[in-house]
């Protein structure tokens, strides 16, 4: 072999060597944004919806199939509304994932709650910023802050019958694709 061959094959294995070492990364990345084990796998939902399928009040718009808030800031009372209806058949512990973009620390958050309107600061979603659309488990920020949620990630105790999942914007240019409501790992305590 010559000296570049030699070169070249052995850049090669480190190449090689290196992607599933950055995918572990990745994937302990996204375990600790979402506070589920990286090997863990959610139940199957109860519950999945598109974007589409809210009720929406202004400023939130639905654009390309994604909810997101144009323009500037937002507090509860300026946001807008997303409304999801829906219904468990058994009362127990959920937990929300979603496919979300949250591009950088300026566009990464809503406010979030099930069947009451959500409550600043305690119940914002800070979402862990994504390259594009990623799946990640809702947390809210309880007495956290923008970097580290205390509800990670948020378990809901819901009773069998119909609730409402209630979306307010806060941060434009995040966007918001979809929804599933899942039974909790069962390793997860309910979130206050």
């Amino acid at each position: 072999m010559t000296g570049s061959m030699k070169q070249a094959s052995a850049i090669i294995l480190a190449c090689a060597l290196a992607v599933p070492a950055l995918a572990q990364d990745s994937t302990n990345n996204i375990a600790a944004a979402t506070g589920l084990p990286a090997s863990a796998e959610l139940a199957p939902p109860v519950v999945s919806f598109a974007a589409s399928a809210g009720a929406l009040t202004a400023p939130l718009i639905l654009t390309n199939d994604y909810i997101v808030l144009p323009g500037d800031q937002a507090e509860l009372t300026n946001g807008g509304k997303a409304v999801f209806n829906f219904s468990v058949t058994n009362a127990g512990n959920y937990v929300i994932e979603t496919l979300v973009n949250a591009p950088d620390e300026s566009s990464n958050s809503f406010f979030l709650n099930i069947d009451a309107d959500p409550v600043d600061p305690d119940m914002i979603w800070d979402v862990p910023v994504t390259a594009g659309f990623e799946k990640r488990t809702v947390s809210l920020r309880g007495n956290g802050d923008s970097s580290t949620d205390q509800f990670t990630p948020k378990v809901f105790k819901l009773d069998t019958g119909t609730h409402n999942l209630i979306i307010i914007g806060r941060e434009p240019g995040t966007l918001l694709k979809s929804l599933s409501i899942h039974p909790a790992p069962a390793d997860k305590p309910v979130s206050p």
